[in-house]
């Protein structure tokens, strides 16, 4: 009897818990989730995109020699005074911004001349002893034939004819020797006059000249400073025309085209409307933000606009209606391990709603929505709301 108690209390054990199991998924919690559905919308009406301003050119100036600055170039201040060039500041092209002590690179420029007039002198010295032993060589020259004609003649010694000939044989080896000096001459002299054109250059570096007329964006350089070479002075832009700078989708490229002209309007200035033309369209796409930018040129005359403002750039439709499948943005999912993006649908497992993933590539955001290239159909169910929150195989509830 007390093992038949026992056998009953194991298979009474073993009946709950295997009924644990379904107790426990009927008490899971089915998530709340709202859906919708994948729509098309139609790209047929003016588009607007944000653009950003920026220089028509834009350069920081940087000393090529190090040295002490000594001067900077002033300008009369709101006070009447004279003062340094500040951010703002308009300056005309050649204006000397700055100068570098010039006694120590005047120096080592007054030494290269030096040592280049020297080179010359050189040069002066071995051509007349290159004269001299051509002079030598032709005495020597003159002398030999007389001796050869007396040696045919039987009229002098074999001794004496000898020693005309190594005469002759040395003027002639002076007379090279003279040679190999003056190209040695030249050579030195080239490289004098190679240090001189060097040494004044970077004298001449000790001035800092505006390379265009433009605007003082930044002065970094100040009186009495020890400046680096390659350190930076004064950043210097070009604002009589600026570049407006923006992206757009790839469908939308068929309505842009350098010389085409644009209408922004200017942020900061509200009302301000101002027409560009089109500089450039970028032939390829950014890898990240899948757009290609364009670039707009616009004019400045008054110097009203800066760099960094924000323009409204108004772009007529250029192609006809295109039909472009999007979802609300809420719908996206990033999925972190395969770095890639998905929605979420509902179906059925075992009489459950359980939410199932499916793969999408996204397209450019259009307001609230994002523009799905590929991985749904038009009129497909997608959860709309508490997306971000599933995971495949989660049990959901449809809630309005």
């Amino acid at each position: 009897m007390r093992a038949a108690v026992l056998l009953v209390f194991v298979l009474c054990a073993g009946a709950c818990s295997s009924a644990r199991p379904a107790a426990d998924s009927e008490r899971a919690v089915a998530k709340a989730v709202r859906m919708g559905t994948a729509s098309l919308s139609f790209e047929n009406e003016p588009a607007k995109y944000s653009a950003i301003l920026t220089p028509n050119a834009q350069v920081e100036m940087a000393f090529r020699v190090s040295g002490y600055v000594v001067d900077l170039y002033q300008s009369k201040g709101a006070d009447g005074r004279l003062r340094p060039l500040e951010a703002g500041a308009p300056v005309t092209v050649g204006t000397i911004l700055a100068r570098i002590r010039p006694s120590d690179y005047q120096a080592i420029f007054d030494k290269a001349r030096g040592a280049q007039e020297e080179a010359d002198a050189g040069v002066a010295v071995a051509k007349a002893q290159l004269a001299q032993a051509e002079a030598g060589r032709n005495q020597a020259e003159l002398d030999f034939a007389r001796v050869s004609a007396l040696w045919e003649q039987q009229s002098i010694t074999k001794q004496a004819y000898d020693a005309s000939k190594a005469k002759l044989e040395i003027a002639t080896a002076a007379v090279q020797g003279a040679n190999a000096a003056i190209e040695a001459a030249n050579k030195r002299r080239d490289a004098a006059q190679a240090q001189t054109r060097e040494a004044q250059i970077a004298l001449g570096d000790t001035e800092m000249r505006a390379p265009f007329g433009g605007i003082v964006l930044e002065r970094r350089a100040e009186l009495g400073m020890l400046a680096a070479a390659g350190s930076t002075a004064f950043t210097l832009a070009d604002l009589e025309t600026l570049k407006a700078r923006f992206n757009v989708p790839d469908f939308a490229l068929v309505g842009f085209r350098p010389g085409l002209p644009l209408d922004l309007e200017i942020d900061a200035f509200p009302g301000l409307r101002v027409r560009g033309r089109v500089l450039s369209v970028a032939a390829a796409a950014d890898p990240k933000a899948r757009s290609f930018e364009i670039e707009v040129s616009i004019p400045n005359v008054e110097l009203k606009l800066r760099s960094g403002m924000i323009a409204t750039v108004h772009a007529e439709a250029g192609a006809p209606a295109r039909r472009r499948l999007q979802v609300p943005a809420s719908a996206l999912v990033h999925d972190p391990t395969g770095q890639s993006y998905l929605v979420y649908t509902i179906e059925l497992n075992g009489g459950h709603a359980v939410a199932k993933g499916i793969p999408v590539e996204p397209g450019p955001l259009a307001g609230n929505d994002v523009v799905v290239l590929s991985g749904l159909a038009p009129g497909q169910r997608i959860v709309v709301m508490g997306a971000n929150l599933l995971q495949p195989g989660d049990l959901v509830e449809e809630v309005e």
